[in-house]
């Protein structure tokens, strides 16, 4: 039996002019928060990023799955709740109280075969526990108004 493949990935983070940068391989990015919470909104929240992750590894997946012409025609919106009193160390509940993912496809084939491909796309996301750890969490998928009934 092969052994898996294993890829070690990091990032390197330091303080900006305005909010965080973070550096991954040699790209980088600007993580910043909102005024309210003492951030300059010059780039999108810590949250927003993990969720942007989910969103782009579920594309990946997809399309690893086989799946090409779907991870290529799909809109993909993640949203989620998140407990900022308990960012903020004054709640105990959940973190993340709420996930969505809300595919929009091009057609009723595409939507048979995303549902029938969720299981495993789930199985193999990177960032499923995030979603698996927040209370509640939905996964659902529609189609397009404007798109033709089948390809």
């Amino acid at each position: 039996m092969t052994p898996s493949r294993r890829e070690q990935l990091v990032i390197y983070a330091r303080p900006g002019t305005h909010g965080t940068t973070v550096i991954a391989r040699r790209h980088e990015l600007t993580i910043d928060e909102a005024p309210r919470y003492g951030g300059h909104d010059s780039g999108a929240n810590p949250v927003e990023h993990l969720l942007a992750g989910i969103a782009a590894a579920s594309l990946v997946v997809l399309r690893l799955l086989g799946e090409d012409a779907i991870a290529e025609s799909a809109a993909l919106t993640v949203s989620a709740r998140l407990n900022v009193d308990r960012v903020m160390g004054t709640d105990d509940s959940a973190t993340i109280e709420l996930i969505d993912l809300d595919w929009e496809v091009a057609n009723t084939t595409h939507a048979e075969r995303l549902r029938a491909a969720l299981p495993h796309l789930a199985n193999r996301r990177p960032g499923q526990a995030l979603i698996d750890a927040a209370s509640a969490h939905t996964e659902k998928v529609s189609i397009r108004e404007s798109a033709p009934a089948d390809e």
